[in-house]
């Protein structure tokens, strides 16, 4: 399936307030505006060297004579000069062609990337803010002496691990460099964007196991994920034991039921 291309919001941006329209309108020499920004285009009475009521009003343009709706004119007695080519034209119409298109096409924020349809677009860009980036001076001003010793036993054990590199609760995608995922997550993942590569990978999360080889690959990755790993670690195994361990407590506790 071909890519859709890119809309180049160039096209829905007002030339005055640099914003993609609300309420646009079109004057009769085919340039729109945004209603509230062309206020500003209105020629004053003072400044008008002709009696306005004997000029003949602007005759709508071809290109909006082919429509197929008849566009009212409004403010018909009002001179506008047009900011992009100077011309004093007549009145203004609506733009209902343009305005359909702000209510269907959609482009992403040049922020947070969440895709909107354009009318909605403009209002959440003026709230949309950049996430403030965390570096590791942050980290170090955070984490300081008085801080860790408010900081629970679990907490503290927490962030050693985390220290020593011992994440065992999201895991990266054995494909490609997108890591931070759970394992559903990460099931997910493979299914939408890996599923037609070549299978053959180690395994993230036996990598990150005690007991794990980090280096044996399995034949069919996501098949081995679905089949040994669909559940939490943390709710059923203790890190601290081996291997041997785990199995002589797991045939002591089944003993005990029979």
């Amino acid at each position: 399936m071909a890519t859709p291309p890119t809309l180049d919001l160039v096209d829905f941006t007002c030339s005055i307030c640099r914003e993609i329209f609300e309420n646009p309108v079109s004057l009769s020499c085919s340039h729109n505006y945004c209603r509230r920004c062309l206020d500003g285009l209105k020629k004053s009475s003072s400044s008008s060297t002709t009696d306005l009521t004997t000029i003949p009003k602007s005759e709508p343009s071809p290109k909006t004579a082919t429509l197929i709706y008849k566009p009212k004119l409004h403010e018909a007695d009002a001179c506008f000069i047009c900011a992009i080519c100077r011309t004093e034209v007549f009145g203004y119409y609506d733009c209902r062609d343009l305005e359909a298109d702000l209510k269907t096409l959609e482009a992403p924020c040049s922020i947070c990337d969440r895709s909107l349809v354009l009318c909605e677009l403009r209002r959440h860009s003026e709230k949309c803010k950049p996430k403030k980036k965390v570096d590791v001076n942050d980290l170090k001003n955070i984490l300081t002496p008085n801080f860790l010793k408010q900081l629970s036993e679990p907490q503290t054990q927490a962030l050693e691990k985390a220290r020593a590199g011992e994440n065992r609760s999201t895991f990266q995608c054995p494909y490609c460099p997108r890591a931070n995922f759970t394992i559903e997550h990460l099931c997910r993942h493979i299914e939408k964007y890996h599923l037609e590569d070549n299978p053959r990978r180690v395994c993230p999360i036996c990598a990150a196991m005690p007991w794990g080889n980090k280096h044996q690959k399995s034949s069919n990755v996501y098949e081995h994920i679905i089949d040994r790993h669909r559940f939490d670690y943390s709710t059923y195994v203790n890190y601290e034991q081996d291997e041997e361990a785990m199995l002589a407590e797991a045939v002591q506790k089944s003993m005990l039921y029979h």
